[in-house]
């Protein structure tokens, strides 16, 4: 029988620690149960649109919920089964990222220690590709064992499996990212032996620059994405009009930390939120933060960027409702 409860407060379950309540909600620990919930919703949320009907949390992280809720069924990811063979890796999607990276290290495997110190889980991190020092974890992803949700409450989901090229992996963006319908159930990493003195060595250098830049209070990570170059325009105009930007010149992409400090907005507050003044892409939440706040917030940083550079910033955090 599914245990799916109503009216569950979503701000405990979020690093931003902002939120209201999933009008259901329910804990899931393996494919069996994912997928008995999912069709749950399809027979009972149909009125709803698709991507209204279900939300899958995994580890909270770069993700911000409205301060209604969400009016579909929450299911929070729990299957957390991880096994290494060789050089290889199967993860539950429920597995935390940090687990991920330290067991690979343990068993001197290297491919995932630039991703030391980020939260969240592997189904996160891969539906939005997470990344981090010019890597993602795009680059350790063998396949992806995905729920495909068969739109229509008669029709029977089923289980597939990607390869990496099918997963539509770009930069914070996948496939998943893309369609709700598919739920990420479990991946395969493939990685490469080195002497594990220098992953952990490789793990201390990147914790040691994560450090630099962390900050404290809740946040769900960078807020923006980093704006692409090829994506701007015309680069030698832009630069020639804005020389602070040279330092990017031979880089595929700008800095939005440095963008949202250049139109003098670190530190500015609205209500409970505010940009962090260590690291000028971090949006916290204070203590009081509403999503409204965020969100006017966010809209306030996009909005003077685009007026002295013209560069439109887009949201790497989800948002919900």
């Amino acid at each position: 029988m599914l245990n799916i409860k109503k009216n569950i407060p979503l701000a405990p379950y979020t690093t931003f620690k902002i939120g209201g309540p999933a009008k259901f909600f329910a804990e899931a620990g393996g494919a069996d149960e994912i997928k008995k919930l999912c069709e749950w919703a399809k027979e009972n949320l149909f009125r709803l649109p698709a991507n209204r009907q279900i939300l899958i949390l995994g580890g909270g992280s770069n993700i911000l919920i409205s301060d209604k809720g969400f009016g579909g069924l929450v299911i929070k990811v729990q299957n957390s089964k991880f096994k290494i063979q060789s050089s290889r890796i199967y993860a539950e999607a429920g597995v935390p990222l940090a687990k991920l990276v330290l067991e690979s290290a343990k068993n001197n495997l290297t491919g995932l220690e630039w991703a030391i110190g980020i939260p969240g889980t592997v189904g996160g991190a891969i539906n939005g590709n997470t990344g981090a020092f010019g890597k993602s974890i795009a680059g350790a992803v063998k396949y992806v064992d995905v729920l495909e949700i068969q739109d229509g409450k008669n029709k029977n989901s089923k289980i597939k499996k990607l390869n990496n090229g099918k997963c539509g992996f770009g930069y914070r963006k996948s496939i998943f990212k893309r369609n709700p319908n598919l739920i990420i159930l479990s991946a395969v990493f493939s990685l490469e032996k080195k002497e594990k003195e220098k992953v952990q060595a490789a793990i201390k250098d990147f914790s040691r620059q994560r450090a630099q830049s962390n900050t404290a209070g809740c946040s769900a990570g960078c807020f923006f994405k980093n704006p692409d170059w090829e994506e701007i325009g015309d680069k030698e105009a832009i630069l020639s009009k804005f020389p602070e930007l040279k330092q990017f010149s031979e880089r595929p992409k700008i800095s939005s930390g440095f963008l949202i400090e250049q139109v003098g907005l670190k530190g500015k507050k609205i209500g409970g939120a505010a940009v962090a003044l260590k690291h000028a892409n971090f949006i916290l939440n204070n203590g009081s933060a509403k999503a409204k706040d965020v969100v006017a917030l966010a809209d306030l940083i996009k909005k003077k960027i685009r007026e002295r550079y013209g560069i439109a910033l887009e949201e790497e955090v989800a948002v919900i409702g």
